[in-house]
């Protein structure tokens, strides 16, 4: 409908800094954002999905959840978190109700219990970095703007934004190779190998048969930015037209990068004025690089790349290679370099190492920030990739660090 693409483009069109794919470069291609980790398959499938757009009443829907979520892994570590994401998640529906050909595609039950699962510690440290910013602090008053990379549907920032006070957030900057380009002049019609974005710029009518988008209902407002994270005239140009525009504190959400991405997010970080910082490494990077006898540079450390590469790679949802657990010494050593990596300031770096009742935790900090790299068990069933790299630069907010 024309009065559709009408609205989707007045709202992409809102100012320099939101839409900010007018800056962007346009090369770059679309990519699938696919997540093939084992993340507590198991729990996922205790019970048949209901009629949820007229079987259940809210109230009913949210014991259902409930219900799915008993056993997960982390549910008692990230109690207040999973609370928090049920309500979010009947606040999606409540968002979608009377479209339920939308809803279907958004809630795919496993689907959004795996990512629930996998992003609670993230979800986590977001709420506890926000909550707990000193708020006599210039800096720290200004709102927040929060980059998610690689992020798919975007289903880390529809938690977060429904749980975030919105009064201290911004924005969400959803940052994805799939995207179609967020233009007034090219977003009326998505072509095939775009993910669609209905969820956020879709529309819906009222009562009243007033026309609305979905964009305006969500409480901190998400924004699509098209973005190749390994084209580095996209990476200057976030620089250009994010970073060194933004005004207030920026966080980067790194959750489930496969391969070099985490690299990138590394860079990002590293390169840019960025507060905080949150990255789970999904995927170890292909053999292609060691056989080039390739060396990574990230930060003031560089490793080589026969020490963490891969010689098997997914395929439509499937495992071709060795049995995966014997890729376990691979992915430690993986994100154990990817942790060295990130540069909070100088190369006197005070270690603390500690074993927790969840996981095992190191620590590096300096005067100008620190780091964690967390193993939390969240994956199981045969997943091992249970790391979480946390970092944050001066002034440190040591309610964020404090177990």
């Amino acid at each position: 409908m024309r009065s559709r693409s009408l609205l989707i483009a007045s709202i992409l069109g809102l100012g320099s800094c939101l839409s900010a794919d007018a800056f962007m470069c346009t090369s770059s291609s679309s990519r699938a954002n696919l997540h093939h980790n084992d993340a507590s398959s198991s729990l996922c499938k205790a019970t048949s999905l209901p009629d949820l757009n007229y079987g259940l009443s809210d109230e009913e829907f949210h014991t259902w959840l409930q219900n799915q979520l008993q056993n997960a892994p982390g549910r008692n570590t990230y109690a207040s978190t999973y609370q928090d994401s049920l309500t979010a998640i009947v606040n999606w529906r409540k968002r979608y109700r009377g479209n339920p050909s939308l809803w279907k595609r958004i809630f795919k039950k496993d689907r959004v219990i795996k990512e629930l699962i996998e992003s609670a510690p993230v979800i986590d440290f977001v709420k506890r970095a926000i909550d707990n910013q000193d708020d006599t602090d210039d800096d720290t008053r200004k709102k927040f703007t929060i980059i998610d990379l690689c992020s798919g549907k975007g289903y880390l920032s529809m938690f977060l934004s429904e749980i975030l006070p919105k009064e201290k957030v911004d924005k969400f900057i959803l940052v994805d190779k799939a995207w179609a380009i967020a233009s007034k002049k090219t977003t009326t019609t998505l072509k095939p190998h775009h993910m669609n974005w209905d969820h956020i710029y879709g529309t819906t009518v009222d009562t009243d048969g007033e026309e609305s988008s979905y964009f305006t209902t969500w409480p901190i407002p998400l924004f699509t930015s098209k973005q190749d994270l390994k084209d580095s005239c996209n990476q200057r140009q976030m620089t250009k037209h994010f970073f060194n525009k933004i005004d207030g504190p920026v966080i980067i959400l790194a959750v489930h990068l496969c391969g070099t991405l985490s690299l990138k997010a590394i860079e990002m970080f590293n390169n840019n004025q960025v507060k905080l910082f949150a990255l789970k490494p999904c995927c170890l990077p292909q053999m292609v690089y060691a056989n080039r006898g390739d060396v990574f540079r990230i930060g003031q450390h560089e490793f080589d790349a026969k020490d963490v590469c891969s010689p098997g790679q997914f395929s439509k949802g499937n495992w071709n290679g060795p049995p995966r657990w014997h890729l376990q010494p691979r992915f430690d050593c993986w994100a154990d370099n990817l942790f060295k990596g990130i540069d909070i300031g100088g190369s006197k770096l005070q270690q603390d190492d500690s074993e927790e009742d969840n996981g095992y935790r190191v620590s590096m900090s300096h005067h100008d920030g620190i780091k964690v790299k967390d193993d939390i068990v969240i994956q199981v069933d045969g997943g091992f990739q249970n790391t979480y790299i946390f970092a944050e630069r001066d002034p440190v907010t040591l309610a964020i660090w404090e177990r």
